[in-house]
């Protein structure tokens, strides 16, 4: 405080004395903070507390300003000229679908006049400008800017039309087209001009079906997990409640907030409200989309669900090339939008089908229709039961990696046989960690490492199964390379980021950076060695990144966008599924769903976030009878009963993991983090419970699930299309219901009558 020297000393001790007191005052006061009733369904950190836009006042469009334009058998489209907004109506039972908001509730909307002016416009749209030092994104509308509809036209089924920013010097497309039970929205990629400012996202139509919270059964579907409901509620103040997530997790080319949500990986959302509701397919463009689900009371009294199309992503560029990856500043690429069109398709659902259930079996449906996933078949009366076997890993050594040694092929043909005597007659076994130094070593292919038998130990493995009717797979990771396998060098074959840096991963227990092999150079590796593993014998490959995953690439001889990214990996798999049989993912997205005969560890349940009310089987009910599915291995799970009970409930079929190896040998492994992996102590265990599983699932496992619900609290009932229903009873109590009766913790069968 060197300004006291500048006052006498009397002065100096009252002015230090005033400052103490005002301190006590401050820490000691009570402050009471009120929201103005008009601002309590505004969210922190929007643009509505900003000062009000230029632009016309915000206000929906009238009925009688639509004319119909196009009908299906099932739809009737109108459109409001003026606007470029639609009215869809279901000739079924005459239920209406407007693409903003319900007109019965605009009056009471009570928000800022600039977030009025988002849920009236057609179109939304964030952007920067390329002109500023630093670059921060804004959003902006129609009525914002007083903007403009133009070269409005019919087009067969619907209606075509731009609409031009005047301020920002947007130009963007846009068409609305119906047929048979969807109506179907898109922007026109190649029309978009830019003048002024940089695109970064646009939502058309965001505010399709958006209700309010009127007493009636409504929810709004999110492909968190396997699939989540967020139940209408009473408008209420709650700032913590947007989901907005990208398709097909994130793209970690570029920078962004990680969180511990699952990734989506189905494109869809929905909207039930009381008898009518819908679901939304991102046909195409889906790679670059968010969605996104707003409750009533976070930005709005209305609750609203839409995809965000981007069109730009911010990366960090790096103030030198040696700098650390925390160094640098938030940048946009100025000469490149992404992607091609952006096709969203919003299935009218019938009033019988205005559930989660129904917009599963659209979505389920769709994959038949629009992508060719093909029913599955039974081979086999018994459910098939999924053993994977680890044959070894490394761990840190006194000078280099020490080899841990797990499981031989011989031991793993004890295993099977052990498993085939106490009764199991249907599996599918995988090989994990056979390639040379084993589970951690990414990218190496054959030849079997000798430690575990080498090619001889493994093609006897494969014909002892055959013998038995069992198929084999081998575990592979071609998305990513530690060893330099294939000629991999991740100075050339890496996927690299805009700022010119290669991308890592941490999948292992050591904290070691896996650079992520571009998809064009994994394309080439497996094409490669496909041959071998056909020579080997084996039924198929396990894959991982693959099916999963999308990044963008800016490898200047591999790259590929992230759309393009999706198309090499689908081709991947088709390869291996052509040449070898079949391929099992793990945690995949349902992009991979055409090329691929099972799904390990299918996410089975939702993030647990404050906003979302339960989570519910979407991913199960579409894919059932299309591809067969597995949760965690039965010998990982976090609570064994209640996990048991939802693998029955979703219909999953039962997975295991073994080693030779007590957990102790394994514990400080690079790759491996399962504890009870030893196959003697589980091996009794696995047959019992097998039993149940296909007691349950065995004749059902080709079947589609036609019904699900919650019957009681705690209790769930499936049902599958040849009247089996299945009722689970998570509670702890007995669940008495019509002469039924399901043990506390347990389930019980119900066909033709009977009961287990």
């Amino acid at each position: 405080m060197t300004w006291l020297g500048k006052i006498n000393k009397p002065s100096a001790i009252v002015t230090v004395l005033l400052l103490i007191a005002v301190a006590v005052l401050l820490a000691n006061a009570k402050f009471e903070f009120r929201t103005p009733p008009e601002a309590r369904n505004i969210m922190a950190g929007q643009d509505s507390s900003a000062p009000p836009q230029k632009g016309i006042q915000a206000q929906l469009p009238k009925d009688s300003d639509f004319k119909t334009v196009a009908e299906s058998d099932a739809l009737r489209l109108k459109m409001d000229a003026g606007t470029g907004h639609f009215i869809v109506e279901d000739k079924r039972n005459n239920n209406v679908f407007r693409s903003y908001p319900d007109p019965q509730y605009w009056a009471q909307e009570k928000i800022s006049e600039n977030w009025k002016k988002h849920l009236a416009s057609p179109l939304m749209v964030q952007y920067v400008d390329f002109s500023k030092s630093i670059l921060q994104a804004k959003e902006t509308n129609i009525p914002a800017e007083s903007g403009k509809v133009k070269d409005v036209r019919t087009i067969p089924g619907g209606f075509a039309l731009t609409y031009e920013f005047p301020e920002t010097g947007f130009t963007i497309p846009v068409e609305v087209k119906i047929e048979k039970d969807y109506v179907e929205t898109k922007v026109v990629r190649e029309g978009i001009k830019e003048t002024k400012m940089g695109l970064v996202w646009v939502r058309l139509f965001p505010f399709f079906g958006a209700e309010y919270s009127a007493g009636q059964d409504g929810y709004m579907l999110i492909p968190d997990g396997a699939g989540a409901l967020i139940r209408f509620k009473d408008n209420q103040l709650n700032v913590n409640k947007l989901y907005d997530e990208s398709v097909y997790g994130q793209d970690n080319t570029f920078a962004g907030l990680s969180n511990n949500r699952n990734k989506i990986i189905m494109p869809v959302f929905g909207m039930k409200t009381g008898s009518k509701g819908f679901l939304a397919v991102l046909q195409d463009g889906e790679e670059y989309a968010n969605v996104v689900a707003s409750p009533s009371g976070v930005l709005s009294g209305y609750n609203w669900i839409t995809t965000t199309m981007n069109f730009r992503s911010s990366f960090l560029q790096f103030t030198s090339r040696n700098s650390p990856d925390e160094w640098g500043f938030v940048d946009y690429n100025k000469n490149e939008l992404f992607g091609s069109d952006r096709v969203v398709r919003y299935y009218i659902l019938g009033s019988e089908q205005a559930d989660y259930v129904g917009m599963a079996q659209k979505y389920r449906d769709y994959l038949m229709n629009e992508k060719g996933v093909q029913r599955t078949s039974a081979k086999n009366a018994d459910l098939p039961m999924h053993v994977d076997i680890i044959g070894g890993d490394r761990e840190k050594g006194i000078v280099t990696d020490r080899y841990i040694p797990l499981t031989s092929t011989g031991e793993a043909t004890e295993m099977v046989h052990s498993l085939y005597d106490k009764g199991i007659r249907n599996m599918s076994l995988m090989f994990m960690g056979w390639q040379k130094d084993g589970y951690s070593s990414f990218g190496e292919s054959l030849p079997a490492d000798p430690r575990v038998g080498g090619d001889k130990g493994m093609k006897a493995f494969i014909a002892d199964a055959h013998s038995k009717g069992f198929p084999v797979y081998l575990d592979t990771e071609y998305g990513m390379n530690n060893t330099g396998a294939g000629g991999f060098d991740e100075k050339f074959h890496a996927v690299v980021n805009l700022a010119g840096r290669k991308l890592n991963l941490n999948p292992l227990y050591n904290n070691a950076r896996v650079p992520v092999t571009s998809d064009k150079f994994a394309a080439e590796m497996v094409s490669k060695q496909l041959a071998a593993y056909k020579e080997l014998g084996v039924d198929g490959l396990g894959v991982n990144r693959i099916g999963q995953r999308l990044f963008s690439d800016y490898n200047s001889s591999y790259g590929s966008h992230r759309d393009e990214a999706r198309d090499v990996q689908e081709s991947i798999l088709k390869n291996i599924k052509e040449t070898l049989g079949g391929v099992i993912g793990n945690q995949s997205s349902f992009y991979a769903l055409p090329e691929i005969n099972h799904i390990q560890n299918l996410v089975y349940d939702h993030s647990y976030d404050l906003f979302t009310d339960e989570a519910v089987p979407f991913a199960q009910i579409a894919a059932h009878g299309l591809i067969t599915y597995s949760s965690e291995y039965v010998n990982n799970r976090q609570e064994d009963i209640n996990d048991f009970l939802r693998d029955i409930e979703y219909g999953a079929a039962p997975s295991f993991v073994f080693t030779r190896a007590e957990t102790k040998e394994f514990v400080n492994a690079y790759g491996i983090r399962y504890y009870n992996t030893h196959f003697a102590d589980w091996a009794d265990m696995a047959a019992e419970q097998y039993k149940q599983y296909n007691e349950a699932l065995g004749d059902v496992q080709n079947q589609f699930i036609t019904s699900h619900r919650t019957i009681a609290p705690n209790v769930k009932e499936t049902t599958y299309e040849n009247g089996k229903r299945i009722v689970v009873n998570y509670g702890i109590e007995p669940y008495r219901s019509e002469g039924m009766e399901v043990p506390a913790q347990n389930f019980v069968v119900i066909q033709g009558g009977a009961g287990r």
